[in-house]
């Protein structure tokens, strides 16, 4: 669908770009209404969603066009505002023919539910016939101005509002009052020079100094050496003029750690008019902001994430080929060693691109995982000598493992892929050798702290922690390490999967990753899952069937022919009586015309025209009696959660060998 983005944030734009983008949709975008209405009428979209507050046209007026155009008006618009939010807003957008109107901030799945929902019904022609929109200008003004009106009187309502409280704290500061004391902010004040003349008590708590280490200096923030000295210049600049100063101001706090702080500083004025002192408000900001950064973290990887489990089923639709062609060569008697050399070489390779799509249905959260009850200690244990071999002789691990540890619920080899990469990421920062510590401890989030650790829910968890003496991370570096393909090894040293697939573990499995590095000070990743108490666990249910062959009728349905030709081959070699057809519609003519009983229907899940679920209720209203196996690329979980096959049906995941196919249609065939 080609949707038509209005508005004239780029951010805003770019979010919504990938929001709409990771569904498979193709954007345009517009800064403002009259860009809007150029570009769709050269290119009309399918769909147009646009902010109202903005420049040249504003929204009101470009839907007001847009429904005034006879090659427009069909297209549903859709508002998405943060300023104009009240029920009158709302009245006048929809009475000038608007589909929906949608405030923001609004969580993603609810904006796409949302955006669905308009198309849903546009199609159907479902849609609620707006209330006669004014053609005259004088009407619509009236109305617009109305908006317009309203809109002024809230912002000066707001406006004196912040004077008033200006005007007190200015009262409060020239007083010196005690009561600023109990202010969580940092308020200090400073003469003409700009030297500290007093600061209260929660200043001197966030920077880390003490009173007589900085009155009569100037403030720490203004000489710091985390932002360079032209940007101090301009604060000075702006204040000096008499012009209050607002913004971000990146500084370190005594103890050497760089904090983030949201900042006023204000010229204050004696009776004459003269500017005699400042005054300086902090907030330490440095959990917000990186609590918005892990948000948007998130997002990104969700998005991606998508991407990620796509190519790997289109992978092991090409990989499950490869794999079965040659192990049908293997089988060749009179096969030439040179010839099985090679071959064989064609099987590690593609069993090792199988791993590789597992790993990115790992990081996308896709990866049909088997947890169950786990001893972390335990694991370490029986891993050490694997992780010793990872290292260089120079460099030193240790284990650290709490007693009386809680157990944790999840697939042992899951843990042993993440340790396995946080291993090798602190080995290789480690090129001069060092030590890589592996602790683990009982870990209790209480309600208050949630949010500190990734938004976990409060209660108790296992913290897995691995850490090394190693060579560290900057900022920037740090913002992107769990980015897909992502490395700062040189090329074709490192995939850049390894904490991909460690971040998308983790989150698979109801857990938080945090990582803590500077450069020269090394690194520490600290893992939380949550703890599990259950002493009882699900039985295991990979029970194998034989393997052998039968002589009941197959039918398969299959749209890859290479797939379609080697199953008919390998079922064929071991009696199986084989109908194949290379899409549904074939297998359903099929079964249709086939006289015989058909016991067993073999479908891929997603093909053109129906996909396997379809098949199966087309052909069961032909003939019963008959089972089915269904096959993907895809895992069982997400095609369940998508509604293409029940949890409990039986299912085959692609790359699959020879021996777990035949094992699996007995174990199908035998089943009651």
């Amino acid at each position: 669908m080609k949707i038509l983005l209005v508005d004239d944030i780029q951010s805003n734009i770019t979010l919504l770009e990938l929001l709409l983008g990771s569904q498979g949709h193709a954007t345009s975008k517009a800064m403002n209404g009259k860009e809007a209405l150029e570009a769709a009428r050269k290119d009309p979209p399918d769909l147009i969603i646009s902010d109202i507050l903005m420049p040249v046209m504003d929204g009101y007026t470009l839907c007001r066009a847009w429904m005034g155009d006879a090659g427009l008006a069909p297209i549903p618009f859709i508002f998405y505002t943060a300023t104009y939010q009240s029920d009158e807003d709302e009245t006048f957008a929809l009475s000038l023919g608007a589909a929906a109107f949608l405030r923001k901030p609004m969580e993603p799945e609810a904006f796409l539910g949302q955006v669905q929902d308009v198309v849903r019904r546009t199609q159907a022609g479902a849609l609620k016939a707006p209330e006669p929109v004014p053609t005259d200008e004088g009407s619509f003004l009236k109305l617009y101005n109305e908006r317009l009106v309203q809109k002024l009187d809230q912002r000066s309502q707001s406006l004196a509002q912040q004077v008033e409280e200006l005007r007190e704290m200015e009262a409060s500061l020239r007083l010196k009052s005690f009561a600023l004391d109990a202010a969580a902010n940092g308020i200090l004040i400073l003469d003409r020079q700009g030297a500290i003349e007093w600061a209260n008590p929660a200043f001197l708590e966030i920077t880390g100094f003490e009173a007589r280490e900085i009155l009569g200096s100037k403030p720490p923030f203004l000489e710091s050496p985390a932002q360079d000295p032209a940007f101090h210049a301009r604060i000075w600049d702006a204040v000096s003029g008499g012009r209050v100063w607002r913004g971000e101001i990146l500084s370190r706090h005594k103890g050497g750690a760089s904090r983030l702080f949201q900042t006023a500083i204000s010229p204050l004025r004696n009776e004459g008019g003269g500017i005699d002192h400042f005054i300086g408000i902090m907030q330490d900001i440095t959990e917000q902001r990186r609590m918005e950064s892990e948000l948007l973290q998130a997002q990104k990887m969700e998005a991606i994430g998508r991407l990620a489990g796509g190519v790997a089923h289109d992978f092991n639709n090409m990989l499950n080929v490869i794999l079965i062609n040659s192990e049908i060569s293997l089988e060749t008697e009179a096969l030439p060693d040179s010839a099985r050399r090679r071959i064989l070489e064609i099987k590690r390779a593609a069993e090792h691109s199988a791993e590789l799509t597992r790993q990115l249905l790992a990081f996308s959260r896709k990866q049909a995982a088997q947890p169950r009850r786990l001893d972390l200690n335990q694991v370490l244990g029986e891993n050490r000598k694997m992780l010793n071999r990872l290292i260089e002789g120079d460099i030193e691990l240790t284990l650290h493992p709490a007693p009386d540890l809680r157990a944790v619920f999840i697939d042992p080899s899951q843990v042993n892929q993440v340790l396995t990469n946080l291993v090798i990421n602190s080995r290789d920062a480690l090129p001069s050798g060092g030590t890589i510590s592996i602790e683990t401890a009982n870990f209790l989030v209480e309600e208050s702290s949630a949010l500190v650790f990734g938004g976990l829910p409060p209660g108790s968890y296992v913290q897995l922690t691995v850490s090394d003496t190693g060579c560290g991370m900057d900022a920037a570096t740090l913002a992107q390490i769990f980015e897909p393909f992502f490395t700062t090894k040189a090329e074709g040293k490192g995939t850049g999967l390894g904490l991909s697939m460690v971040y998308g573990i983790i989150k698979q499995n109801g857990g938080a990753l945090s990582v803590y590095s500077n450069p020269g000070l090394g690194t520490s990743f600290k893992i939380y899952l949550p703890a599990f108490d259950a002493e009882d666990e699900a039985p295991d249910p990979s029970a194998g069937a034989s393997a052998g062959g039968g002589d009941e009728t197959i039918l398969i349905a299959e749209d890859e022919a290479p797939m379609l030709e080697v199953m008919k081959l390998v079922l064929e070699e071991k009696g199986y009586r084989v109908l194949a057809a290379s899409n549904p519609l074939e297998a359903a003519l099929l079964a249709a015309r086939y006289e015989g009983p058909i016991h067993l229907l073999i479908t891929d899940v997603v093909m053109p025209a129906m996909n396997g679920k379809e098949l199966q209720q087309r052909i069961l209203e032909e003939r019963q009696g008959f089972k089915v196996l269904f096959i993907s690329g895809y895992t069982g979980d997400i095609l369940a959660k998508r509604g293409l096959m029940r949890e409990e049906t039986h299912f085959l995941q692609k790359p699959f060998r020879i021996k777990d196919l035949l094992g699996k249609v007995r174990e199908v065939l035998e089943s009651t």
